[in-house]
């Protein structure tokens, strides 16, 4: 069984299955974590949104 740490980083890497968008195609990028348009570093905004998610999952 996975603990928190790894089920947090298998959602943020599942992110790659997020369909791109229905407008103009932009698609988030596995290991991407900078912002593609500003370049800031998203990874601990991404990984506080996996560990929210997986909290509310197994609520």
């Amino acid at each position: 069984m996975m603990n928190i740490s790894e089920k947090t980083q298998l959602l943020i890497n599942l992110m790659d299955h997020i369909p791109p968008c229905a407008k103009c195609g932009m698609r988030w990028s596995t290991g991407d974590y900078e912002c593609p348009h500003c370049g800031e570093d998203q990874y601990e905004k991404l990984y506080q949104w996996a560990e929210l998610v997986i909290e509310q999952l197994f609520k």
